[in-house]
Formats: structure tokens, sequence, C-alpha cells
């Protein structure tokens, strides 16, 4: 059995795949198996994948019918076998030495996550630097700890939420049942993913080091339009609540949860939606839900946007905003709820 499975979901990728694969049969670790999973491509990938595989055996195939990036990651977590997972996206690239070193740190810090660095570079290979404000240091997640984590590394956005970045341990995902989430249900399939793993972790190792290269091209994920967002990231919002009810720990994290699914989910959604009619039907699709409305109470109270302000500094005017978005939305008011978020969109 391998130590590390690293899987590499692939479609439509034949320019870029030699490079990532490259890249990775390259790597200064040697115990690990390299999960290639073929997600219905139409180009040449699969013959790439074949090729590959001929000629290393820590090469797995897996071949499927299309079903988008989050069923290609779950069909890798089938049949994956290591201790540690990592995910790399198939037209990125990494370096020589990203297991090696993740590794030497989980073992070292006894971490259930490792996260670290990624540069954003173009065709060329032309990057702006370190993405992530990132120190190297070992955080505990623990009990409260956790939404310290939340205010201090995921709301400012200095550890990232994308699955790439991480060295997870497979025991704590299939301990739990954790899968990404269809990707015609939600957006950011990765963000609920990491957060729902954080709340059984207990320690996370940060490593100041840029070892992938996330490769910015217009034809990709996320260059793409993206239909329905505010229904998708608010349905994301909305499963990471009850998630955290189900397995106990809304009452650790309750007001950062609040705020990170209210200030980086649910707004976000209704600023960069493609209309605002389609930010109004999604609203108004959701406002009855359950859990939205437990959401939603929460910001109305005075906890999650003091903490927020303190936090931020950003002064009364965000906490009325905030639970005012909440009051229309609980009244069902969702087109007065969607036109505050969108108007504070088009401030300076």
């Amino acid at each position: 059995m391998r130590k590390v499975s690293v899987i590499v979901p692939v479609y439509q990728v034949e320019a870029y795949l030699s490079r990532c694969l490259d890249s990775l049969l390259s790597q200064t670790y040697s115990d690990f198996e390299l999960i290639l999973v073929d997600d219905g491509s139409r180009d040449g990938s699969a013959e790439i994948m074949r090729r590959y595989a001929g000629r290393d055996a820590r090469i797995v195939e897996v071949h499927k019918e299309n079903g988008g990036l989050s069923s290609a990651r779950n069909a890798g977590l089938d049949a994956a076998q290591g201790e540690y997972v990592a995910f790399v996206d198939s037209d990125d690239y990494v370096e020589p030495t990203l297991l090696a070193d993740t590794v030497a740190l989980a073992e070292k810090t006894r971490a259930q996550l490792v996260v670290f660095n990624y540069d954003r570079v173009d065709e060329r290979g032309a990057g702006g630097g370190a993405a992530l404000s990132m120190a190297d240091e070992t955080i505990d997640v623990r009990g409260r700890a956790l939404a310290e984590y939340y205010w201090r590394y995921l709301l400012p956005y200095r550890h990232g939420h994308e699955a790439w970045c991480k060295l997870w341990r497979r025991d704590v995902i299939e301990q739990h049942g954790l899968r990404f989430a269809p990707n015609d249900e939600i957006f950011a399939e990765d963000a609920l993913f990491t957060t729902q793993y954080l709340m059984h972790a207990d320690a996370v190792a940060a490593k100041n080091a840029v070892y992938v290269h996330y490769l910015q091209r217009a034809d990709s994920i996320m260059g793409m339009r993206k239909p329905r967002l505010c229904l998708r990231l608010t349905t994301l919002a909305i499963r990471l609540y009850a998630y955290a009810k189900a397995c106990g720990r809304l009452g650790d994290i309750r007001n950062a949860l609040a705020m990170f699914c209210y200030d980086k989910l649910i707004c976000k959604g209704i600023k960069l939606d493609e209309s605002e009619e389609g930010a109004v039907r999604a609203l108004a699709s959701l406002c009855g839900d359950e859990t939205l409305c437990a959401l939603l109470r929460d910001l109305l109270g005075v906890g999650p946007l003091a903490e927020y302000t303190l936090r931020t500094g950003r002064g009364l005017r965000s906490q009325a905003t905030g639970r005012l978005f909440a009051l229309r939305l609980l009244r069902g008011d969702a087109r007065g709820a969607a036109a505050l978020i969108r108007e504070r969109g088009r401030e300076p």
C-alpha cells in the first residue's frame, strides 16, 4: 500500500496533461499512487493517460462518464488506498518536493491537515508570486479554537479553501463519509469539503512555500460562465450550517460560521450572479428553508456582526446592512434583500 494517493481529475486537457503528469512523476518522494480519473474526455486525454500508465506502475487509471469535477474527485477517493490524499488539477503543475515536504510536515506535527501556498501562472508560466499570506505554523482547531481559525485564516483568505493546496488524511475523510458535493447543486465544492473536514481535525499545519502552479486559462471551470451562482452558493451555506449542527460543532463556531456563510457565500452569490433577477429567484426559492432561517436569525443577534466588526474593522454600516438583509429575507422580501446587497456591491 502506498503512503499517498494523488488524485488527478482529467477532462479535455490534452494540451496540459503531460506537463502535470511529468511534474508528479518527478517527485523526490516516490511512495505514492497516482490516480488519474478520466471524466469522459473526448479529446486525446485518455490516450495520454494510457501512455503514461504503460511506463509507470504507480499510475491507476479510472475511466467514467462525464459527471463533473466533484464526481471525478469522488471516484478517485473511492479508488484511493493511501494514508494521505492530495488533489492536483490536470492543467496545473507542481514542485518536485511537494509530497516529500508535506508528508514530512504531517508526520512531524501530527496535524490532520497540511496547507501550503500556490501561485497563479499564465500559459507561458509567468506568475505573480505567492497567492496566500501565510506563515509556517501549526494551529489548534479543536473545540472553540476552530472559530478562531475561521476569523484568522478562512475569512481573510490567509489559508485557501481549495482542495489542491492541502494534504489530507484519508482516515478522516472515510471515517466521516466526506465527499465533494455535485457541481450542479453547489458552487465552490472545495469550500464545503474543506470546512466540513475541519470540523473533524485537531490541528492544521501550514507551510509558506509555493508548491502548486495554478494555471489561469479562459476555458477553465473558473473562467467559464457561472449559472445560478446565488442559488448554488446559498445552498452551500445551508449545507454547511446544517452539517455543523448535525456533527455538534455549531455551538463552537456559530458567530464565525454565520459571517462566513453570509459574507463569503451568500453576499458573493448575490453580487456576482448573472442578473439581479437570478439572485431574486434564488433567494425566493430558499427563503423558507429552516436552516437558512436559523442562519438569518443568528445574523439578527448581536454576536456575529459585532464580532465581525471587531475582527475586520468594518463599521456600523456593515452591521446595519447584515441585520437589514436578514430581516428582509426572513419576511420573505427576496427582492429587497437582493437589492440591498447588489447596491452595496456597486459602491466604490
